[in-house]
């Protein structure tokens, strides 16, 4: 497949990814050069038929790279979404899950296993329905009767503990990486930095046992275990739905975001507040222009945040293209800013 270069997306020594476009046609790609790679897993993983993983188009050896071109997924990651939006409910945290469940089943029922070794937000894409799990750069495959890895690899928070050199990784390093995965969801920390009290606690805790044998010893039992929790815990969605409409700032819980995101809350109010009509033409002037201000600023806020997820109504937010969706995006709030507008010469019309 020949492609052209639209942007380097992350470029290391050992590897380089880029987003691509196909000569001949509009489609975009993704494409992955690797310095260090498992060349038969790679070929495994394109024959896999699975709804949850970017489609491999093509695999080709070039002077000790691998070049790869698979799927864009145009999507959020979960990382982002939890910097936007915060904590998701019991509700939510169980769709997400149970879908990788769903594909980490198949990857694990491969010959040999297909162990991922590297689940966490950043690399799982979500589009407030449907998980891709993607970056299986650092997978591997079980390899029968090895006691260790012999590469030791893992993010920081996410990979088991086996990952460091204890033991060889297996199904069960997946299930660690999901606990930890599944417990962030639902609070935006780690196991390490809070606890979690829900219905979901005991399942998170076994799945995270330091010791492989105490976890879950395949993903069908962590699935089994989830649905039956679910199950019996329905009624208390409701409770979690509030979590939305927390205000853009405050969602992530991050002290630095408050401070800012308080900040310019205060300054808003003071300019809307402070705000004086020169010469006003009716007595409900000044009143008119301040709710004309705080109509542009929820609106403002709302498309710069993507408050209650409000980009997925923007038209086209879809297309692959990023200018092109950022583009969108700014087009929709100028049309928002205008309807307010010429709202506002209507009500001012009619009152003189």
């Amino acid at each position: 497949m020949t492609t052209l270069e639209l942007e380097i997306i992350k470029e290391t020594p050992t590897k380089r990814i880029t987003l691509v476009r196909e000569l001949d046609k509009r489609n975009i790609y993704i494409k992955k050069e690797l310095r260090n790679y498992n060349k038969e897993l790679w070929y495994k993983l394109q024959q896999i038929n699975i709804r949850g993983i970017p489609r491999i188009y093509s695999i080709q050896e070039n002077d000790g790279w691998l070049e790869i071109i698979e799927e864009y997924i145009v999507s959020e990651t979960l990382y982002d979404y939890l910097n936007h939006h915060g904590k998701f409910s019991s509700e939510e945290a169980f769709q997400i899950i149970n879908q990788l469940c769903d594909i980490l089943a198949v990857l694990h029922q491969q010959t040999p296993k297909i162990i991922h070794r590297d689940i966490k937000p950043k690399n799982i894409f979500y589009d407030g329905k449907q998980v891709y799990l993607f970056d299986f750069d650092i997978a591997r495959e079980y390899e029968e009767g090895q006691k260790r890895d012999t590469v030791y690899l893992g993010s920081k928070g996410y990979a088991s503990p086996e990952q460091f050199g204890f033991l060889q990784t297996d199904e069960r390093s997946d299930i660690y990486s999901l606990g930890v995965l599944y417990h962030v969801l639902l609070t935006c920390q780690l196991p390490q930095e809070s606890e979690y009290h829900g219905y979901e606690e005991l399942l998170i805790k076994k799945m995270i046992a330091m010791d492989p044998q105490a976890r879950y010893q395949t993903i069908k039992e962590v699935q089994t275990k989830l649905n039956h929790l679910h199950q019996h815990h329905l009624p208390q969605e409701n409770k979690e739905e509030k979590r939305c409409y927390t205000l853009p700032g405050f969602r992530s819980h991050k002290p630095w975001k408050m401070i800012i995101a308080l900040i310019c809350y205060i300054l808003i109010a003071y300019v809307i507040v402070e705000f004086d009509v020169v010469d006003p033409m009716t007595p409900y002037d000044g009143i008119l222009y301040r709710l004309m201000l705080i109509a542009m600023s929820i609106i403002t806020i709302s498309f710069a945040t993507n408050y209650l997820s409000i980009w997925k109504y923007v038209p086209g937010i879809h297309v692959q293209n990023r200018f092109l969706r950022m583009l969108m995006i700014i087009l929709s709030w100028l049309v928002m800013m205008f309807i307010i507008f010429i709202l506002a010469v209507i009500i001012f019309t009619i009152l003189m």
